[in-house]
């Protein structure tokens, strides 16, 4: 899969774009794996059924990887060079779960070639995460 392309000048306000992922128990091992994040929540059925949620639970930072697949591959795609993105966890994510990870480029810098981009993480009708994205486009 190749990145959008898309200049600075060719961004409008206003434009969005999403993806959508069904998150899957080898998703959340590759994650763990990567991360070193190896937390009984993320990773152990028989202690995450003893917490408030009754199992594991997806980690945050895996759908703040998502978020930079939408920004790096779609909006604004290959010249993105991702400078903060913050997100606000509001439901917890589970295995099995489809999200929709939508962006919205909501203002433009144009010294500096900057777009911040209005993030949603939805789950069927639940908001599960929101959040901005600042991102420097390089052309």
């Amino acid at each position: 899969m190749k990145s959008k392309i898309r200049t600075f000048a060719s961004l409008g306000i206003g434009e969005s774009t999403s993806l959508s992922r069904t998150i899957l128990p080898e998703d959340v091992a590759r994650f763990a794996d990567i991360s070193g994040d190896y937390n009984e929540l993320h990773t152990d059925p028989s202690y995450a059924k003893t917490t408030q949620f009754g199992r594991t639970v997806v980690h945050g930072m895996y759908l703040g990887a998502l978020v930079s697949q939408l920004v790096g591959m779609q909006l604004p795609g290959k010249y993105c060079l991702l400078v903060k993105e913050t997100l606000e966890f509001k439901k917890p994510v589970f295995i099995g779960d489809a999200v929709v990870v939508t962006g919205k480029l909501s203002r433009k810098t144009n010294a500096l070639q900057l777009v911040e981009i209005t993030i949603s993480i939805t789950r069927e009708e639940d908001i599960v995460a929101t959040g901005v994205v600042l991102a420097r486009v390089l052309q």
